[in-house]
């Protein structure tokens, strides 16, 4: 039986503004260019023909908010990823709620949940089940000051990092490292979320569904830094390996840099890197078989943690139990498909052209100009 196939994208952050930095201004950003890889993304799904495509949050960068065009940059976006015909499904990262009211984003054309809430589950073809969390429903933004959730994460940031909430200017001052996940572009999920996460992985189960398990930000610190991490993930953790044999993955976005490790359960987590600070492709696709699933990465979309995004890729990863995943360094042909599209032509067709050519490029380029 043929596989579900996914295509995968986490951070765009589009902005139509001049490359920038982050807040430290060690990370260069490519606001501009991640539309272009968007843009490569979707013609690389369309020929190889997914099934359907996440995208991880964070489609357009909080400076939008500041040049007032959240709403122009949002559409700029989603027209790139509408030429997809497939199902689409959005997560809430923190930049949507540096632009947006949470009640807003699913007006403005984002699916980051149904029935009024905030996080959902999909069948995934005939073998798997995506569960979709929010780790913003409690939060420091995106929330009136009044709700019981930013309540909640106020006292959360009491107990664990005060100084945010004195208004310091470096949160981490003095901080004991398992604490950095505490400061306000993370978040939690909420109890309630929790049990309808019990809930959703047993029915699943009910169906003999494997389970794939996305959010924004990720669960496990060696598959990111200490200072992007879920609040609350160790109750997350512990759900998730209570059902070992049925979840399998659990994919992330929120640190540029990427990750992936294998926890103590055997759950795989893969940190896509952001398409904001790369300059080839940063995308993806999975293909899920019964019982396993081949992640197949375009350009570095996934590497080594902690490498601040330098180290070795993963140009695939197979996502089963015992499986056992080494970082490359990028192959020729990878290399000749990067030049290929900053030349303009799609993945699919510089994959082909290079096939064609034993990797040539310069006879590649002949071929695809004909």
């Amino acid at each position: 039986m043929s596989s579900f196939r996914l295509g995968l994208i986490a951070d765009i952050q589009y902005a139509d503004c001049d490359d920038g930095t982050d807040f430290s201004g060690m990370e260069r950003r490519y606001f501009r260019n991640s539309l272009n890889i968007a843009r490569r993304a979707v013609d690389c799904w369309n020929a190889e023909g997914v099934d359907a495509v996440v995208q991880l949050g964070d489609i357009i960068d909080g400076c939008n908010s500041k040049l007032k065009q959240s709403e122009k940059a949002l559409k700029t976006v989603l027209d790139v990823l509408s030429r997809s015909p497939v199902p689409r499904y959005d997560l809430m990262g923190n930049h949507e709620l540096y632009n947006l009211h949470r009640d807003a984003l699913e007006k403005w054309g984002l699916r980051c949940g149904a029935a009024g809430r905030s996080y959902y589950s999909a069948h995934l073809g005939d073998f798997w089940e995506g569960i979709f969390l929010d780790p913003f429903e409690v939060a420091l933004i995106g929330l009136s000051p009044d709700s019981p959730e930013f309540l909640e994460a106020t006292q959360m940031m009491q107990d664990h990092n005060p100084q945010v909430l004195s208004g310091a200017k470096d949160w981490f001052a003095g901080l004991p490292h398992e604490k950095h996940r505490f400061v306000p572009y993370n978040g939690a999920i909420s109890q309630v979320q929790l049990e309808w996460l019990k809930k959703a992985i047993e029915s699943a189960e009910a169906d003999s569904r494997k389970i794939l398990i996305f959010l924004h930000v990720p669960l496990y610190e060696p598959a990111t830094k200490a200072k992007t991490v879920v609040w609350n993930a160790e109750e997350i953790l512990q759900v998730l390996h209570q059902h070992g044999e049925s979840v399998v993955a659990v994919f992330a976005g929120h640190d540029h840099d990427g990750g992936y490790a294998v926890d103590e359960g055997g759950l795989h987590h893969i940190t896509m890197n952001s398409p904001l600070t790369a300059t080839g492709d940063c995308f993806a696709i999975l293909e899920c078989h019964e019982g396993w699933a081949h992640f197949k990465a375009y350009g570095r979309a996934c590497v080594e943690s902690n490498t601040l995004g330098r180290g070795l890729a993963y140009p695939e990863l197979i996502l089963a139990k015992d499986a056992v995943n080494v970082a490359s360094p990028v192959s020729q042909s990878e290399e000749g498909s990067q030049q290929l599209q900053a030349m303009g032509f799609n993945c699919a067709e510089a994959k082909k052209a290079l096939e064609a050519t034993s990797g040539n490029v310069d006879e590649a380029v002949a071929l695809l100009c004909g």
